[in-house]
């Protein structure tokens, strides 16, 4: 029984990992029809949970260094997708806030994922989609830290 558990867990994370290199892949966009970069979209997602956020808060959500997510903020701040700000209860310390034009790109982010989802399982049995939604946010969830 232990083995067949194993085998499970290794089907699972093989696809974990498939899934990853899917959102990586540079022709995604392409392929999808859109000009988004799905680095750019884990970035200002990580912006918006933490909101207001300071690079050190991106580069632990996003597991990277800090001078890489500093590089990150920066190129993101020039197109228009985050804005710099002074803290209001300590002027010292910076913290970023998505902007209008970076809440656009999260939903049309937002929209073709939905998309891309809805037709990959566009073929499913109802009571499959409705299943994998329920197991795969119980698995999400279950795998997050306390």
């Amino acid at each position: 029984m232990r083995k067949a558990h194993n085998d499970r867990a290794e089907i699972i994370r093989c696809s974990l990992v498939e899934l990853r290199r899917l959102f990586q892949r540079s022709e995604l966009p392409a392929l999808w029809g859109e000009p988004l970069d799905y680095g750019e979209l884990r970035l200002l997602d990580a912006v918006r949970v933490a909101e207001p956020a300071t690079v050190g808060d991106v580069a632990r959500r996003l597991g990277i260094d800090p001078s890489r997510a500093s590089r990150q903020v920066a190129r993101a701040v020039r197109r228009g997708l985050l804005r710099r700000r002074a803290e209001q209860s300590d002027a010292r310390k910076v913290v970023l806030d998505v902007t209008g034009r970076g809440r656009a790109v999260q939903t049309r982010g937002s929209d073709l994922t939905r998309t891309r989802i809805a037709h990959a399982i566009a073929g499913w049995r109802p009571s499959e989609r409705d299943g994998f939604a329920e197991l795969f946010a119980r698995f999400v969830a279950e795998l997050a830290p306390s």
